[in-house]
């Protein structure tokens, strides 16, 4: 046997933890996978969806080969030739009948954590001609993206807590023990946690559920759901009414602090205590331990996104850490630099585009490019769209039925397209209805390079990782099928989309250092694929050897000569540099967001009136939204999808652990299992997301089986959001609860 150890990075989630895999690539066995000790950014920390790696790569269940759905229903394999043939066929046919615009993209989450699908699934997007992109990002952290992008001119430039540094770490809606800390990027999180504790400092959560982050706090504090955006108005309230605000570097290229005052001035501690459920004194009280505390952040994560002030919310979390004067500070909130160069200072870019591309049944404009996910099912309804709705559809890595509003709906109006194209691993509760599925290569037959994580690292490094095998004869990387399939559209050779793009990127990164495309191109070989890109742009970048100008730089060769990540260094003060907004100028009162501090006044009365039950999701360390339920490893155990109910609210409902609950919101209705817990607070309920594998057209028997669970995006209302970002509110649905 040639039985020996890899190494390579967990491409799970954002945390992208090295790992060391120890396997046959003979007999093609994994045998261990472990935490790698001599990582110096994961430092051995590993978590159980590590072991989805080799679970995806065993899983009977894992699509090998193209299939193509019978005339009665049925699945059967067919050549790539056949495959790639008729998904450009289904396309052209669809698109020449009915206009571009009748196809629709939806691309999950699972294309950013895997380098040949994020660099090549652009070629799919452009062939498509089609303005319809739905996207995962706007049932997550699309208003992020929305406010970096109106605010420092790029949606990638996001803020990341220097959490190894910070005395004061404030964590709204978020589970960063269990996520590894989404948008911050920070394996082993309750160690640099406790750290924070060991050196003198606070960790306060603020969140609904006594999470198992907020277990570890120091102090945790209960709010109403979505009403995080009342809740910072008032600390910046505070701020400016105490003369609490030290703008320090920033007030140099900051506008808009006065009319940030002057909006605050009505949500006084007290005017927003009846809406947040926090005390008056509590909230003055934070407010003062931040602005004491030399290194303090404040933080915010998918329980303050995806509610409906989520723009807001992200926005005032920006606006509290510039107040404070800890923001581009050490232990405030940072900002990455990628190895690859793509936050390096450039050129101002154009404002964010709201349109000019309209829904056809609600008349909801694309947004920096992209459509509402709260849209998707409406605009796969004839009723709803008419004759301008979506009537084909290509898919990429995702189960938008289980992650998306109105599940149910959204089924029905996949089961009505006239062509659908899946590429995934998986016959899903998604892809059950696709005429074609591509299936792609899994991460052990590749390798890949932490992209993603570059941008949302705590501390600046780069990893690659190797292949643990070869492909399995007669299969497809991600990227060579998103090549083909673009290729095929297009009427062109994959090669020659292949070297346009190549050359187009060299032109941009090689003369940003003064090199000769062509020398560069040359020098890069004529071996295909992402790593060629990743080499340039490594190479290019502001640690790179710039092809010789700079020895001892980084190369693609040294990173696989490291076999573990390269430490970078700590972050570093980026701003006002990398700033591509107008003049290198942050414009704090940008009306783009600020515009809907009139609807938050409206609401203010109406919120603080409201009674009954309220839903909100949860973060759990064995779940990664739908996708790792398959796998026997990580489906263990007891039922995890059980509605959480407080003591006080299962007793006026007659409720009991282990008993049923009806379930139903505006949209939809779901019967589940209960468990009562003090964890929630009273009047909120939470439910997993992810789950609801029941469908006979699947291929899914272990989540069948073990952990099937219930939709809880059948209560998922698809009318309200997040009005500027367009986001769907997931957390806060209205639901009446009753024993079933």
């Amino acid at each position: 046997m040639a039985r020996r150890w890899f190494q390579r990075s967990c491409s799970i989630c954002e945390a992208s933890c090295g790992l060391r895999i120890e396997a046959d690539p003979e007999t093609r066995e994994v045998f261990r996978i472990e935490g790698n000790d001599e990582d110096p950014i994961s430092r051995g920390h590993v978590c159980p969806k590590a072991y989805a790696l080799k679970g995806v790569f065993e899983d009977p269940d894992r699509l090998r080969r193209p299939i193509r759905k019978t005339a009665s229903g049925g699945w059967e394999e067919i050549s790539w030739t056949e495959a790639f043939d008729l998904a450009a066929e289904g396309i052209a046919r669809v698109q020449g009948e009915y206009g571009d615009d009748a196809l629709g993209i939806y691309i999950g989450n699972p294309s950013g954590f895997d380098v040949g699908s994020m660099l090549y699934n652009r070629f799919v997007m452009q062939s498509l001609k089609s303005p319809r992109m739905f996207s995962a990002a706007t049932m997550d952290h699309f208003p992020k993206l929305y406010t970096a992008r109106v605010m420092f001119g790029k949606g990638s430039i996001l803020p990341i807590p220097d959490i190894d540094r910070c005395d004061y770490f404030l964590c709204l809606g978020g589970n960063p023990i269990v996520s590894q800390g989404s948008l911050m990027s920070a394996p082993g999180i309750r160690k640099r946690l406790r750290a924070i504790q060991e050196r003198g400092g606070r960790f306060v959560v603020v969140d609904p559920r006594r999470t198992e982050s907020a277990e570890a706090a120091d102090e945790h504090l209960f709010i109403r759901p979505g009403s995080d955006a009342y809740w910072l108005f008032a600390l910046a309230h505070v701020l400016f009414d105490e003369e609490l605000v030290r703008l320090g570097r920033f007030e140099a290229f900051t506008d808009g602090v006065e009319e940030v005052r002057a909006l605050a001035e009505e949500f006084s501690p007290e005017a927003v205590a009846d809406v947040t459920g926090l005390s008056a004194e509590t909230t003055r009280r934070i407010a003062r331990e931040l602005a004491a505390h030399p290194r303090a952040c404040v933080y915010g994560r998918i329980g303050t996104c995806t509610v409906e002030f989520g723009t807001l919310a992200s926005w005032l979390i920006d606006v509290v850490n510039i107040l404070l004067g800890r923001y581009d500070e050490p232990g405030g909130m940072m900002f990455p630099r990628p190895a690859t160069g793509q936050h390096e200072p450039g050129r101002e870019l154009p404002p964010i585009a709201i349109g000019p591309y309209k829904t056809a049944a609600r008349g909801l404009p694309t947004v920096d490019g992209h459509l509402p996910a709260s849209a998707f099912a409406e605009e796969l309804d004839a009723e709803a769209a008419g004759d301008q709705r979506v009537r084909a559809l290509v898919i990429v890595a995702g189960n938008p039925v289980l992650s998306m509003p109105a599940g149910d709906r959204l089924a029905r109006g996949l089961g009505e397209l006239d062509f659908m194209v899946a590429v995934d691993i998986y016959l899903n509760e998604t892809t059950q209805h696709a005429d074609l599925i591509l299936p792609t290569a899994p991460q052990l037959e590749h390798d890949n390079f932490d992209f993603l994580a570059q941008s949302t690292t705590v501390r600046n490094f780069v990893r690659y990782s190797e292949a643990v095998f070869a492909p399995e004869p007669g299969s497809k990387r991600s990227w060579e099928v998103f090549l083909e399939l673009a290729a095929r559209i297009q009427g062109l050779e994959p090669e020659q989309l292949d070297d346009a793009m190549l050359l187009e990127n060299a032109v941009r990164f090689a003369t940003r250092i003064g090199c000769d495309p062509q020398e560069v191109l040359e020098a890069l070989g004529d071996v295909r694929g992402p790593m060629r890109l990743v080499e340039l742009q490594l190479r290019c970048g502001p640690y790179g050897d710039h092809f010789g100008a700079e020895p001892g730089g980084l190369t693609l060769d040294r990173l696989r000569e490291a076999r573990r990540a390269i430490d970078l260094g700590p972050l570093e003060s980026r701003f006002p540099d990398i700033l591509r907004s107008p003049r290198r100028r942050i414009q704090l009162a940008d009306p783009l967001i600020t515009d809907d501090v009139a609807r938050l006044r409206v609401r203010r009365p109406e919120l603080a009136e409201e009674a009954g039950l309220v839903l909100v999701g949860r973060r759990q360390s064995r779940n990664m939204n739908s996708w790792l339920h398959n796998l026997p490893v990580l489906a263990k155990g007891k039922p995890r999808c059980t509605l959480l109910v407080n003591p006080i609210d299962a007793a006026s409902r007659g409720l009991a652990t282990g008993a049923l609950a009806q379930v139903r919101s505006r949209v939809g209705e779901v019967e589940v299992e209960v468990e009562v817990s003090d964890e929630m607070m009273p009047g909120v309920v939470s439910l997993p997301h992810g789950f609801g594998h029941a469908s006979p057209g699947i291929r899914m028997g272990v989540a069948m089986e073990r952990q099937p669970g219930v939709n809880s995006n059948a209560l998922t209302d698809d009318a309200p959001l997040d009005a500027p970002s367009g986001t769907s509110v997931a957390n806060g649905i209205p639901v009446e609860v009753a024993a079933a």
